[in-house]
């Protein structure tokens, strides 16, 4: 595999996991604020988290496993990839800077 793909590949799952990450820990702060957020929390968890961690887990095993992708599907599989890591990890990322910076007002 090309080397810039491997790494903007290896840098799309850190981006992801550190968005879940963020959520995950950032979601304690709307328990108190009532029960519709709570409601509103599992269910993007639901949504995009299980989607996440799909795509982690597949990632992670083709990076370790798959030396070359075969030929230019491979590699189209791979940028379709990359970009669903990226989209969810930013709209983890969204959601946790507006839990974070939306109550400062």
């Amino acid at each position: 595999m090309v080397r810039p793909v491997r790494i903007i590949w290896i840098s799309a799952v850190v981006v992801n996991i550190a968005g879940l990450a963020l959520f995950v820990l950032l979601k304690n702060q709307w328990f108190f604020q009532g029960f519709f957020m709570d409601i509103l929390n599992i269910m993007l968890l639901q949504m995009l988290g299980i989607p996440s961690v799909a795509l982690i887990v597949v990632s992670l095993l083709l990076l370790k496993y798959t030396r070359k992708p075969p030929g230019w599907a491979g590699y189209t599989g791979i940028f379709i990839m990359i970009g669903a890591l990226l989209w969810i990890g930013g709209y983890f990322l969204f959601f946790s800077w507006l839990m974070v910076f939306g109550n400062a007002r």
